[in-house]
């Protein structure tokens, strides 16, 4: 006999068959999950250190393009930074959303070998940075990101730094020395 009543009975998965391809996935999630616990707080540090970056960046810009002062404040503390364009608030970012970053350093130098003197280098209280209309800066400084767990593993820690020209630059720690 041909047709559908001849392939009745001869379709689908034998149960031996599921158990396998379970107990495959079994070994594979026992695999990947180790790997992806321990590459979980290098993402978040890269996405704090990201985030900061660009929020620079749009302060810089819009500096630029409105012709006032663009500041940027860091409250270590509390995890906090704040932009403001003049006086006026413009945002409140809290690193601490990336869920185990705050600001802080496990390495004793920088990527020039130069001695890391605090999570924010920048001087005021708070620390900070006004972009100008001319896109320069009023002063150099660097911030540093670490996971807050294990925090001794360098190869987690990140950096962004500014320079009087108004440049921009993120830096990663790769356990070794700085990228």
């Amino acid at each position: 006999m041909s047709g559908v009543g001849a392939m009745r009975g001869k379709s689908g998965f034998t149960i031996v068959e599921l158990m396998i391809v379970i107990a495959i996935m079994g070994v594979l999630t026992a695999i990947a999950i180790p790997t992806y616990i321990t590459w979980l707080p290098k993402h978040r540090a890269n996405a704090a250190a990201r985030q900061l970056f660009a929020d620079l960046q749009n302060a810089r810009m819009r500096a630029i393009s409105e012709n006032n002062d663009y500041k940027v404040e860091f409250i270590t503390g509390s995890n906090l930074y704040k932009v403001y364009d003049d006086a006026v608030l413009v945002k409140t970012i809290n690193i601490g959303n990336h869920s185990g970053i705050g600001f802080g350093y496990s390495s004793a130098t920088n990527w020039n070998g130069d001695g890391i003197s605090g999570s924010v280098t920048f001087t005021g209280t708070p620390a900070s940075v006004t972009f100008q209309p001319t896109g320069r800066a009023n002063k150099n400084g660097s911030i540093y990101f670490k996971p807050t767990e294990d925090a001794t593993r360098t190869d987690r820690q990140r950096a962004v730094t500014v320079l009087l020209t108004g440049r921009i630059r993120m830096y990663k720690n790769n356990g070794t020395g700085w990228d």
